[in-house]
């Protein structure tokens, strides 16, 4: 009897761990969420402003901006080779700045869509080295993001389907 208490117990709690590891899913914020939330005078809305400080995932393109390390690099909602040939020049609005953690190795292809996690800082913010920035990611990892959908079909001309 004892035994058969013991199991339940145990299924109980791989059950519980299971369940609060879904509850503290990482919130995932999308480019057009940024810039939905930018009012005048380069202002954020309240709703961005209260991930400020929390753990987030946002989805884009990895485009280097600083060492070659990749310590610091922007994340965009278009590739840079998209800037040039496809897209409008993406602005503040459209990047977020992302310092990664230390320590963690990044390699990257500039046509791959990453999942990129950190601490989110929302509101204008200069940093010496890198400028003025309205989004940021700290203390970030980067994994690819398989299967991401770049492109809604809805956008995508009859033409090019």
């Amino acid at each position: 009897m004892l035994r058969r208490i013991s199991t339940c117990s145990l299924c109980l709690w791989v059950v519980m761990g299971t369940l609060s590891a879904y509850s503290d899913e990482v919130p995932r914020l999308t480019f057009a969420q940024l810039v939905d939330s930018i009012k005048a005078n380069l202002e954020v809305t309240q709703k961005i402003q209260s991930y400020n400080g929390k753990e987030v995932e946002i989805q884009g393109f990895i485009i280097p901006a600083g060492p070659p390390d990749l310590s610091f690099f922007l994340l965009s909602r278009v590739s840079a080779i998209g800037n040039y040939c496809c897209e409008l020049s993406t602005g503040q609005d459209e990047t977020v700045y992302v310092y990664m953690a230390k320590g963690v190795q990044l390699f990257y292809d500039p046509l791959r869509v990453y999942k990129v996690r950190g601490r989110f800082e929302a509101g204008v913010h200069t940093d010496p080295a890198n400028g003025v920035s309205l989004f940021r990611l700290r203390q970030a990892h980067v994994e690819e993001a398989v299967g991401a959908k770049i492109m809604k079909l809805e956008d995508t001309p009859a033409s090019a389907r």
